[in-house]
This record gives C-alpha cells, structure tokens and sequence, in this order.
C-alpha cells in the first residue's frame, strides 16, 4: 500500500462537480425536447447539447473504477467492512428513494399495490426510469470483489488497447444486429435470441458495455503518477480529438445521416472515442482545480453532495415540470437556467433528511476537518 494515500484524493473532484452538471442538463433539456410546443426555442441546440453531455455516466465508472483501485491496491481487504459501507451508504438510501419514486409513480402508499413495482425498480434501478446506475454500480464494486489481484497484477496498457478494441467491436455488432441490422432475425423465435435481443435493449444496465471506461480507471488508480504523466502530455492532442469527434458526432445529426434517438445512443464507437478523449483532456483540469487552495475545497464539498443531486433531482425535477413552470411567464432559457440552480440544494436537503444518520445523530450536522474528510474514498 502506498504511504501517499492519506485523506482526500483531489484529482476527481472537478471531474465529480461536471459529471453531475452534465446529469441535471440532459433531464432538464430532455424535458423541454419533448415539449416544444410549450416551451419553444432552439430545438437543434437543444438536441446537440442533450446529444453531445452524454458521457456523465462514463466520467463516474471511470472514476468508480480509479478509486476502487487507487485505495485500496496491494491492500488487504477486509470485505466485511467493504459491504458494510455499501449497505449503508448506498444501498439504503437506494432502497429509501426507490420506495419514495414508486409511491410517487403508482400515486399510492398501499404497500400491497407498491410491492412489485417496488422490488422490480429495486433490482432493475427502474424508479423514475433513472435509478438504473445505482444496480450498475453495486456490479462493479462485485467485479472488484471478483478480480482484484488479477487485474492488479495483470492490468498493463496492452491489456486496456484489448479491452478498447474489445468494446468497440461489441458496439459495432450491436449496431450491425440492432441499429442498422445486416440480418432479418427473429428475436423472439427462441430464448437465446431473446437474451442476446435484451443484452442489447438492457445494456445500460449491465457493467460488460462500460468495462473498458472501469478498465481504464483501474489503470489509472494503480498507476496514477504515470496517468497524471500521460493525461497532461496528451492534452492538446486531446482536445482536438474532442472537437473533431463532437464536430462529426453533431454534423450526423443535422445533415440527418443519424437520427436525434440513434444520436443519444452512447455505445456508439465514435462515441466511445468521443468520451474517451474528453476524459483525457479534462482530468488535468480537473487536478488543477482540485489543487487551488479555494476553488479545490469548494469542488470537495460539492463532489460530496454526488449521490444526493443523482438521487433525488427526477422527484424535484418532476415537482418543478407539474406544478410549477407552467405559472411563470418567463422564456425557456430563463426556466431552464432556474431549474439547475434551484435542484441541487434541494436534493441536498430532501437527501439528508432520509439518511439514518441524519436522524441518529438528532438532525445535527456532522463536522469534519477537510484534512480528515474521506468522502471520496471508494
């Protein structure tokens, strides 16, 4: 275990704060997509924004899989304490938040009729068609569990070039058998089928379609000195990578090669170098942000504050969109700006008054030293 890994880890912290920002926009822009007629403006800009922040997801497995690996390499386990800490911090608010979004979704607290939707959105992350990343990334904290010193030993940049073409040509037959099919097969003719056809359909649900973005941050958590190294030697080249692969991904969609639903689609392989490449580029950014001495502690209270705003912002969002922009007379992107200020504290507020903690320590906050916060421990 190296000695350096004390307290925060800053690097991710910037990268934390944008993830979730990328989150609330595409929610809000989705909304306001499908109903132009309400709430009119650019829909192209819309559309191209909603299309091209669609790595937020991405941006967490990477990060997921970093610090996973960069806590706890070379470090025996004591896996007891592994679940335990999961339990607690996400799989019971999970289960608190999914019972709130099935009540809000069935208009009901008749525990009867919320039973099965209940456990069905518990173990598909289905509540509010959201929750989904939460069952995702409980799979690879297994798959940490499961491969830990393989890939410590084995993990080397020839295996992440395998598992970079390895993802690509995944993508690639999904898309020869689903988005533009070569074959006419049916899929329903015999449960094989049915199984590969819901691989497909389900596939941002299960880990195997982002095992190279969790590949790749456990290459960088085991060797982070080299990753800071390369990411910042990489830049540039990174940024024009970026801007050609956004440029491409948006012309396809305005000269109407692609349509806006294939356009969202992110298992794309330009899509994949697309995130790839922005990943590159913004984590030296994201490491010097989290190095200045204001800026870097701000990002750190805020990147705490991840899993309240992912958990609770479809309910504010959904309370906002019902019952309240319908009465303001003001323009949409004047709407849409106040619908991302206005979410993440009362996530963070709604979030906190749901945590156990919360109520055991008589709804007093807890104080820390920033030297002693581990919030961003995996």
């Amino acid at each position: 275990m190296n000695n350096n890994r004390k307290g925060t880890f800053q690097d991710l912290n910037a990268l934390f704060v944008f993830g979730a920002c990328t989150v609330l926009i595409i929610h809000i822009l989705g909304f306001f997509i499908e109903n132009q007629a309400d709430y009119p403006w650019n829909g192209d800009f819309e559309a191209i924004s909603l299309i091209l922040l669609r790595f937020g997801r991405s941006l967490f497995i990477f990060a997921t899989g970093m610090l996973l690996f960069y806590w706890h390499q070379k470090k025996q386990m004591d896996w007891a304490a592994f679940w335990r800490k999961r339990w607690r911090v996400i799989v019971f608010p999970y289960m608190i938040w999914t019972a709130i979004f099935t009540g809000f979704q069935l208009q009901t607290i008749n525990p009867i009729e919320l039973a099965g939707p209940f456990f069905h959105s518990l173990f598909t992350g289905s509540s509010f068609y959201h929750l989904y990343y939460i069952p995702l990334y409980l799979q690879m904290n297994v798959l940490f569990f499961l491969t830990k010193p393989l890939i410590e030993r084995y993990m080397s940049l020839k295996v992440l070039v395998v598992l970079f073409l390895g993802q690509i040509g995944l993508y690639m037959l999904y898309q020869a058998l689903f988005v533009d099919p070569i074959w006419a097969i049916d899929w329903s003719a015999n449960p094989l089928l049915g199984l590969i056809q819901h691989s497909y359909v389900a596939g941002q649900n299960y880990f195997y379609m982002y095992i190279f973005t969790f590949a790749l941050g456990a290459y960088a958590g085991l060797n982070l000195d080299k990753w800071r190294y390369w990411t910042y030697r990489l830049q540039s080249i990174s940024y024009a990578v970026t801007i050609v692969t956004g440029a491409w991904i948006m012309m396809r969609y305005l000269n109407g090669s692609k349509s806006y639903a294939d356009s969202l689609n992110i298992f794309d392989p330009l899509y994949l170098v697309y995130t790839l490449s922005f990943l590159i580029a913004f984590y030296s950014i994201s490491r010097y942000l989290g190095a200045l001495p204001t800026i870097g502690k701000w990002l750190s209270r805020l990147a705490k504050q991840n899993m309240a705003i992912y958990m609770v912002h479809p309910l504010i969002l959904f309370l906002l969109e019902s019952y309240v922009i319908f009465r303001l007379d003001w323009s949409t992107p004047l709407i849409m700006l106040a619908m991302f200020v206005i979410t993440p504290p009362l996530c963070i507020f709604l979030y906190e008054h749901t945590l156990l903690s919360h109520w055991t320590r008589g709804g007093k906050p807890k104080y820390k030293p920033l030297y002693r916060m581990e919030a961003h421990k995996a």
